[in-house]
Parts: structure tokens; sequence; C-alpha cells
């Protein structure tokens, strides 16, 4: 537009002596922001040779837009050598103390060798302290210092409004969340000027949120962000459903809501058809547990849900980034939901205001591309995340005004020109003020140095003279000292990286009260923080940065200097074989669940009882399955009361023994949804369980012997303890085994396969009945079972007409169906105990080479699951769709 105006000017003669007659009288006010293209046009209208009649106004220390092109010395020296200007100079202050007067020239003296000094002078009357230093321990400690201190003042002094604080700092879109929340928890109204509030606004986090799904639209966790938002159409409730079957199941969201999108096309192609296009499927494929628990409603929406997305991931593949954008707000009905919510008018003007904003950003994004690329992008060609993206188009520097009573947080460069009673200079620490250059919001390294060279007659934006850069953010700071009568520099030990002091309050030596660690009990040693090993793994990790002076402070407080310089020291151990193995391993004593991890894979059985790394969190049907181990052996203590009963009767003492475990249980579950539907499947488990154990049996049972045995197993030196779930008398000396399955179960031949098969890969029953034979229990007492049958039984199952069992027999048949029996001979126990001693001698020679059962839940990426360690395995890989 400028230079338009200067061209025409140029080029026309009549136009120019018209202005010029025109504007006799010309003030220019903020001169210190003018660019030389702006003090080219004012030469135009304002000739020097005519001996105009102009006024400048300006204060070179305020000059904080070198970034927007423009030149500090343009009021200081170019404007005086072109106009031979007589030079006023307002000294006196009514702004701020002159402890921030003179701090401020300290710094501005430091930064800018042959400044000439400028003596201001403050004429208000101001209480001290004027300055404080408050030096905190991370950024949410300094947000909620300023919180407590605007608090605290506001009540001190009752004529201070709120809009008379402002917390000022470098950037409000990336350090205003901590101190938004800090205002909100001690309920002080505060309000973010300008584009930083934006990011926080909900239906900017759904766009942003539900765009990145779509870029990812396999990943699980974007996917349930873009399901989650209140503005889109699925409940929270529904959502709750759904997250707790893919956690109990293993399975990711996405694939659990495609399974979902099968079983209602199944049921009504007409009104469900597959989002994704397609015939429904001729064999309606099992609903999943949660389904009976879904309302029609909440089916509906799940669909239209899908639908809305399918047809957004094609939008994707041709629509450029600002289109789509449009797309999702209408699509998935978040802008119907935004217009549907009640609000106050202001709230909902600010709201459209923020979602406006958010869109002109990505259209400034759309911009630059296409003048870099010729078109317009599609979501898929941008790079980084849309966050930073959107952040960095967000001009934090333009000036935005307040629209009520409250606190203001808002930038450095917002405050310039304003005035309040008292100010927070936030983050005020190294790495911040000053800041690295400023780079671009949009363009990378590449991109500027092409414009910088290929450019004729460019002029960056970006700094390209450090020393102007730090004189620059010096002129920054001062306009941050200088906006109140109080100013409090704050600064923490860590942000998102180690932090610490500005280098700017060395400079400016400020007469100040200091604060320290007011959010801490005290102050912390260094061997409070951190254990001298812990340290030196730390060293270590950057041991090229450690210098002979580092070593030797290291040396002095106590830290193995050797360990540090040791190029091995601090890597993982991960033995791969060969000269990667330990020569051997001693184990205290091993379990069944031990050996199935090795029979796995050698690697999860590494991960698991090695390293020690912290396990994952219990699932549901983990932690249901020790409720129902519990249920029944308090229910089976107590057999020789219930036994001689009807099946009525003893159907009332398993309630009564549930009633007494079930508010406990229950208590876990986070809704009262999630405790109804936990405690109908454990009713359910019980239920079968109950109808089974008083009906007829396959095979005799005529009691309890022991519940809950723990036992120990030497086999060749080593030393296996465990735990058996029951053991019940079957007559002639003999007894069952019984393991209690939660989960559903298989057929016979696979169960075979799992148990005692060539490839066995659980090994609990193989060693119950070694245990019976030849364990013994704590007190060093033979158990002295001898086992008729081995049998797994899983109260999930009712097949058949009776609950679901697997019973293996010993030696010689007992006429059951083949599909409940099967009976196993020396060779089947004689190779499963060879199986297991084999996987001890190879754990404990060292060998915990990878070798993952791929059909197996658990072990590496795969349809079934994934191992809960693949996330620092090197080994493995995605699954096939």
């Amino acid at each position: 537009l400028i230079i338009g105006a200067i061209e025409l000017l140029q080029s026309k003669h009549e136009l120019r002596e018209r202005l010029r007659a025109k504007f006799q009288l010309i003030l220019v006010d903020e001169f210190q922001d003018v660019d030389p293209a702006q003090f080219q046009l004012l030469q135009l209208l304002a000739p020097p040779e005519s001996r105009p009649r102009l006024v400048v106004v300006g204060d070179p220390d305020q000059s904080i837009y070198g970034f927007r092109g423009t030149v500090p010395r343009l009021l200081g020296t170019d404007f005086p050598a072109v106009y031979g200007a007589a030079t006023l100079s307002l000294d006196d202050c009514w702004r701020c103390s002159h402890e921030a007067l003179d701090a401020g020239e300290r710094l501005l003296g430091a930064t800018q060798p042959g400044r000439t000094r400028r003596n201001l002078r403050s004429v208000a009357k101001i209480a001290q302290p004027s300055v404080v230093v408050a030096h905190e321990g991370d950024a949410l400690d300094e947000a909620f210092f300023c919180a407590r201190e605007i608090k605290r003042l506001h009540g001190l002094f009752p004529d201070l409004r709120l809009d008379d604080f402002a917390i000022l700092l470098r950037s409000t879109t990336a350090m205003g969340a901590p101190f938004e929340e800090a205002l909100r928890a001690l309920d002080v109204p505060y309000e973010v000027r300008g584009s930083g509030a934006t990011a926080r606004n909900e239906v900017v986090r759904f766009l942003v949120g539900y765009l990145e799904s779509l870029r990812k639209p396999d990943d699980p966790e974007a996917f349930e962000s873009a399901l989650a938002s209140s503005l889109g159409g699925v409940g929270s409730r529904t959502l709750s459903r759904l997250r707790a079957h893919s956690f109990e199941q293993a399975r990711p969201l996405p694939r659990v809501m495609r399974r979902l999108m099968y079983v209602l096309a199944a049921r009504d192609p007409q009104r469900y058809p597959l989002p994704w296009g397609g015939e429904a499927p001729t064999e309606p494929p099992t609903p999943p547990d949660y389904y009976e628990y879904l309302t029609e409603p909440e089916l509906d929406a799940l669909h239209a849900a899908m639908v809305a997305r399918y047809k957004l991931i094609d939008r994707a593949k041709k629509l450029p980034l600002a289109s789509l954008a449009y797309s999702v707000l209408i699509e998935d009905g978040a802008m119907g939901k935004l217009l549907e919510l009640e609000l106050q008018a202001q709230e909902r003007t600010q709201a459209m205001a923020d979602l406006r904003s958010t869109v002109e950003g990505l259209e400034a994004v759309e911009e630059v591309y296409e003048r870099l690329h010729g078109a317009k992008p599609l979501l898929s060609e941008i790079g980084g995340s849309l966050d930073a993206l959107l952040a960095g188009a967000a001009d934090d520097a333009e000036p935005a005004v307040a629209r009520r009573d409250a606190v203001q947080v808002m930038t450095v460069h917002q405050a310039k020109g304003l005035e309040f009673q008292v100010v927070f200079a936030a983050g005020f620490a190294h790495g911040l003020f000053p800041s690295e250059a400023r780079p671009h919001p949009l363009l990378d390294q590449k991109d500027r140095s092409w414009l910088e060279n290929f450019k004729v007659g460019f002029m960056p934006s970006w700094p390209s003279d450090p020393d102007g850069h730090l004189a620059e953010e010096a002129r920054l700071a001062y306009v941050a000292l200088t906006r109140a009568h109080r100013v409090y520099l704050t600064y923490a030990d860590a942000y998102l990286r180690q932090a610490g002091p500005s280098v700017f309050i060395g400079m400016a030596e400020p007469e100040a009260e200091i604060k320290e660690l007011t959010r801490a009990s005290a102050r912390l040693d260094p061997a409070d923080v951190l254990l001298a090993r812990e340290a030196e793994v730390i060293i270590a990790a950057h041991r090229e940065t450690v210098s002979e002076t580092l070593a030797a402070r290291a040396r002095a407080l106590g830290l193995d200097v050797a360990f540090i310089a040791d190029r091995d020291s601090g890597e993982p151990f991960e033995p791969y074989g060969g000269d990667r193995n330990p020569e051997r391993v001693e184990i205290d004593h091993f379990s069944p669940t031990t050996l199935n991890d090795y029979l796995k894979c050698p690697r999860l059985y590494w991960y698991n009882h090695h390293p020690g790394l912290a396990e994952e969190p219990r699932s549901v049907a983990m932690e249901r399955g020790g409720f129902l181990h519990e249920v029944l052996e308090d229910f089976h203590l107590q057999e020789a009361e219930w036994r001689p009963l009807e099946s009525e009767g003893q159907k009332e003492w398993l309630e009564k023994v549930l009633q007494k475990h079930l508010e406990g249980y229950l208590s876990r579950m986070e809704g009262t949804l999630d405790r109804k539907r936990e405690e109908k499947q454990v009713r359910s488990l019980l239920g079968n369980y109950i109808r089974f154990v008083t009906g007829m049996q396959p095979i005799r049972r005529m009691g309890t012997l022991a519940l809950e045995r723990r036992f120990h197993l030497q086999l060749d030196g080593a030393d296996i303890v465990g735990k058996i779930d029951r053991v019940n008398d079957v007559g002639d000396g003999e007894v069952e085994v019984i393991d209690y399955k939660t989960g559903s179960g298989k057929p016979m031949r696979w169960a075979y396969e799992a148990y005692f098969g060539p490839d066995l890969y659980d090994v609990q029953l193989a060693l119950y009945y070694l245990a019976c034979k030849y364990g013994f229990d704590d007190e060093g007492k033979p158990l002295g079972f001898q086992p008729r049958f081995l049998s797994l039984w899983y109260p999930k199952d009712w097949v058949w007409g009776s609950m679901r069992q697997d019973i293996f027999t010993v030696g010689r048949p007992a006429g059951l169906k083949e599909y409940r029996e099967k009976v196993l001979d020396a060779g089947d126990l004689e190779r499963s105990r060879d199986i297991v001693m084999g996987a001890i001698s190879r754990i404990k020679a060292g060998h915990f080479e990878p070798a993952p059962r791929a059909d197996l839940p658990g072990t590496c990426i795969t349809r079934f699951g994934s191992c809960p360690h693949s996330a620092i395995c090197p080994y493995g890989g995605a699954p096939q769709e």
C-alpha cells in the first residue's frame, strides 16, 4: 500500500502538489516505529527543501518492531539530518518509578555501545517497593505467585481496579495457559488480549483436533480427541463405553468403531449403510458386549459421526486447508452446536471472533504456501502440527483493546503505549528474554535465505544482525519495565527446558525487593533433588559438553567422573545375543506367569522381570478376575455350610458373599454407568458359576480340598513358586486341579495346543500337575495330591447347556465327550516338563533374543493387541489391516 502511494506521488506531479498544499501542518506520532518506505512517503508529502511545518514524536528507546522493518535511527539520526529539525526532550515521567527508569537506562547502555545517556526523571508519587524480582521453581509456580500477588494487592488497595493489573508475556499463545489456570484457581477475573486466547477456545480446539485426526486417520488418540469434544455429536457417556471396551479388549478405538459399523450395517443396511461404502456383511458379526447398553439415539449419533468422518477424509484429498476447515465445522455439526449453546451475546461474539481468527490463520498459511509452491495446500501437504502453525500465524504483537474490568494478560508488544498501576513482566528468563532471533512463523531457513539472496530490493522482516536483535530485545524489556508504578520481574528455573534469570536482570541491576521460591517450603540443596547416581546418568547423556572445569566441579561434588566420561555409560543394556548377552543370570525363583512371558517372547520376559520397567495398568478384565477369585475363595471356604442346602439356598449363600465384597470393588469404577455395567457383568459370570455348581456334574466332585494353595516346586535346582486356584476331591485318593479363567474360552483342541501341545505357551496346568506330585507348601510340607483331572473353568461362557470346561484327564479317559475331555499321556506331561526346563535353562544362560509368537496377543503389534513395551523395543512392526 505504501509503495503504491510512493509510486503514485512520484508519477503524478499535480497530485503531489495538491496534497502538499492541503497538508500545511503535519504531525507524525510513534515515529520510532517508522520504516524506510514510510519515511520516503513523508518526504514526498513534506519535502525538506520546503521547510515544512512538521512535528514528529517518538521514543527511540521504545522501537520494538524491527521484525516489521522499522529502523530506530530514523528518529534519532536520519530525521534531524534530513530536515535539520530542533529536538525537544521530554524527560519527566509520570508512569513509572525512578528505580525502573534507572534499571532501564543501565540495560539500554549495556546493549547499545556508544548510546548517549538520557536523564529521565520520575515525578510520580510511587509507594515502595516499585521494582520486585521474583524467582520461582517452574512456570506454574510463577503463575500462581503472580495471581496471589494480584489478589493480595487488590484487597489491600481498594482503589485499584482489576484492569489496573497486567501480566506481560513474550507470547500469550505459548505462555498464557499457566497464568490462566492460576487466575481461574484463585477466582480472579482476567482477559487475554488478542489472538493469544484463540487457542483456548473450545470451538477452535475442536476444529484443530479434528483436522489433525483427518491428517492421521489411523491414530487412536487423534480419533478419540475428535470424538470427545462436546461440539461433536457423540456424547461423553457413549464414548466412555467405547473407550472402556477398547482398553479391555486391547483394540484401537478406530477398529472398535469399524466393527460397530459392520454390526449396524448388518442389522439395518438402509438406516446404517457402511460409512466408507460397500455392501453390508451377509453374516452379521457378533455384537460387542457394550452394544446392548447403547440407545437408538446413541447409535444414530455414532453412525452420523462416522459418516461425516469418512466424507471429510475423502474431501481432505481434494479441498485446500481453509475450505476443509469450513467443511469440518458444517459436516460434523460443530457450527450448529455453537449456535445452539446458551451463551451471552458477548461470549458468542467472542467465540465467533476466535473461530474467524483461526480460519484467517489457516488462510494465511494457504497464502504463503501458494506463493512458494504455486497452489493452495492440501491438509496432507502441511508439515508440523497445526497448533504450532496457527500459533506462528497469530500476531501476538498486534494491539488489542480491553473489553472489561479484569486483569489484562497480553504480550509486551501489545502493552506498548499503555500504562497500568501494577505490571508483572513474567517469563523474564534465560531463553525467553532475550529470545532467540524471531523466526518467520511460516518460512523456514531455506525459504528465508532464498528471499534474501534472489529478491532484488527485498527487506526481510526478520533480524539479520545479532547485535541489532539484542538491542531491540533490550528495548522491549525497557517497555515492560516502564509500564506501571510497580513492576514485578518474574522468572522460573524451568519452562519446557532449563531457564533461570534473564541476562537482562544482571545488565539492568535494578534496585529491587527480591522474592525467592515463595511456593516452596524451603530452598533445596542439589542432593534433595537428585541422587548422585541420577546426576551422573544425566550428565553422561551429554558428556560431549563436559569440560575439564566441569569435570573438576563434578569430582568436587563426589560424582564418579570416570563413569561420566565412559562412552558406554548410561546406555541401556539390550541383550541380543553374542557379546550382548550376560554370561549367566541369577534368578531367585520363577513363576508360571514369568515362564509364560518367556515362551511368548524372551524379550517380553526380559522387559517385564529384569529392568524393572513399570507395569501396564491392570485392565478391567484383570481387575474383574482378581475380584472373582476373591469371591469364590470366600464362598468355598464356607462350603460345609451351604453344600447340604437346595440349589436356591446355595445361590443365596453366593449372593451374601458377593454383597460382602461388591461395594468395595465397584467403588474403583469411575462413573455410575460403568459401575452398573460392571455389576451386571460380574453377576452374569457368577450366575453361570452357581448354576453350574448346583447342577449335574460331568465327573464326580465330592468337595473342595484346597483354595488358593501356594506351592514351591524344585526342578533341577530351579525354585518355582505359584498358587493353585482350587483343588477338588474326586474320590479314590485323587483330585481335580482347577484354574479359573474369567475371559472367553476356546475349543478343546486349541486349549490342548496352548497347554500341552508341541508348541505350548502356557505352562500353568503342567506346573500345577508337577506341584501336586512333587511340590511343598510354605512350611515345607508336601502337597501330596494325586491329580486325576487338570481343568480350566470359564464362567463367562455357557455352551452345550453348561459352563465351558476344558478337562484334561491324566492317564486314562473319563468317558466324556471329546469336545470336553482330552486324555494326557506320559509323553504330553514329559514334553511340558522339558519345555519348562528348557525355558529356565535359557533364562539362566542369559538368552533374551526377541522371538515373539506373532499368533498370540501381547507380543509386538498384532491385530490381537500389542506388547506393553512396543514403544521402546526396536523389534516388531505394525499389523496388517
